[in-house]
């Protein structure tokens, strides 16, 4: 979980509205081999749209649950693509917990409740996924998140 998202905390509303965010490839996996670009693309006929995503925890579950149906099992022929759309939902997991810490700020602790909670379900959810011989995922992925939400070392898991 190193590639952590930087929101500024002061714009984030304490109410329920809008938050942008400038990642488009959150949305479309088809856009991860494009660099992430702060600002628009500069061609005379770019269009930016900023197409809404709901990000609470029965969407992001919804969203891995989609993910493990469409790949079945995670084996060396899919590993690599299971993973990065399984990612896809961490980086959206990080935003959650971000908006959800500033909202709540927890005097203990780096992350929300709110994203703890999600986790222990993400991670029950990953490791029920039918074992087809895949090398790293989701194992690596499983230790990581339980390292950094769930406070889990390594000799413990």
């Amino acid at each position: 979980m190193t590639n952590h998202h930087q929101l500024d905390p002061y714009p984030i509303p304490k109410e329920k509205s809008p938050l942008f965010i400038n990642e488009p490839w959150l949305l479309d996996k088809t856009l991860l081999e494009y660099p992430s670009r702060k600002e628009p693309d500069e061609n005379d006929d770019n269009v930016r749209i900023y197409v809404p995503l709901d990000l609470n925890r029965e969407a992001i579950l919804r969203r891995l649950n989609r993910i493990i149906y469409h790949y079945k099992k995670a084996n060396e022929a899919n590993e690599l693509e299971f993973c990065a759309d399984v990612n896809m939902l961490i980086y959206q997991i990080e935003i959650y917990d971000q908006v959800w810490y500033v909202r709540h700020m927890p005097e203990e602790g780096r992350h929300s409740r709110e994203a703890k909670e999600l986790v222990e379900a993400f991670v029950a959810i990953l490791e029920n996924i039918p074992d087809g011989c895949a090398e790293c995922f989701p194992f690596e992925t499983i230790d990581e998140l339980k390292r950094e939400y769930l406070g889990q070392n390594e000799d413990l898991i």
